[in-house]
């Protein structure tokens, strides 16, 4: 280096080093603050995943319900389909010679759509030769009429959108509990459908008698007393939650702590709460 730099000899005039080092000061603020406010709003957040804490993950209680919550947030929902991705990929490598590769995935509305969109980001697309694509599609089929209340079996509610004969199909639920949907969408798509072998696909189980009846691929297990709240129906749970602990004795008050004790963010609640109060 110049040694008359590090003596303070300055050895250019002082007209160009001022402009120079004037203009490198303001282009470099300017982009300091557009980098601060991205990096605010997009990088700057702790999203702390504790792995062993969501395949094992407990509710919370809140007051005037038996019910226990447990809220999901939108990065925790991005993780684990990043990992049942993963295990799917692992699926299809360990399946190359018995040509048992899922081919297909079906996912059942509404609860599939969120874990099926995320997969379909890691699994619609291949670099292996060996591993194919996975096309997606939907069926759907409900089964609960809110938290906690199952119907007596299962109703296909809207029409299945692929073709899915002589397929393996995997199926993309949110939560497998008492196992009744999946065990109706198999049958349907092995004996109406013709579908050659069914793989269930779920971030959580509630029952383990599944796994004894088809191959699942799922990340974890969550108490049967708890219902999950994940990021596609947040209003839906709030809105179906809020009457029943009003309409036993909870006040408006109490129905905030409720869902503030839960996790849900504050802006859902100055949306909905009220409204939902007063006119749910």
């Amino acid at each position: 280096p110049d040694s008359s730099l590090k003596t303070g000899n300055n050895s250019l005039p002082t007209f160009h080093q001022g402009r120079t080092m004037s203009t490198g000061s303001a282009s470099s603020t300017v982009r300091k603050k557009r980098m601060s406010a991205y990096d605010e709003q997009i990088k700057c957040h702790d999203y702390r995943i504790d792995p062993n804490f969501w395949k094992d993950p407990y509710g919370v209680e809140v007051a005037h319900d038996t019910l226990k919550f447990l809220f999901i947030p939108d990065h925790v929902s991005a993780y684990i389909a990043s990992v049942l991705a993963h295990k799917v990929y692992r699926y299809q490598i360990d399946n190359i010679r018995t040509k048992e590769q899922i081919t297909h995935a079906v996912m059942i509305t509404m609860g599939g759509l969120l874990p099926g969109v995320l997969l379909h980001d890691h699994l619609a697309w291949t670099l292996n030769k060996n591993i194919p694509p996975i096309e997606f599609g939907t069926l759907g089929v409900r089964y609960y009429a809110g938290p906690g209340e199952p119907l007596d079996q299962p109703r296909i509610i809207h029409p299945l959108s692929i073709q899915v004969e002589q397929c393996v199909v995997g199926v993309v639920e949110d939560l497998v509990d008492l196992g009744g949907t999946a065990r109706f969408v198999g049958q349907y798509l092995v004996e109406e459908r013709k579908a050659r072998k069914i793989v269930l696909i779920a971030p959580f189980l509630k029952s383990k008698n599944v796994i004894e009846e088809m191959d699942v691929i799922f990340f974890g297990h969550v108490p049967k007393d708890t219902w999950i709240i994940t990021p596609r129906e947040r209003v839906e749970t709030l809105i179906k939650r809020v009457p029943y602990w009003r309409d036993h004795g909870a006040t408006l008050e109490e129905c905030y702590d409720n869902l503030r004790t839960i996790g849900y963010p504050e802006y859902l609640l100055d949306t909905y709460l009220r409204a939902t109060y007063e006119r749910g």
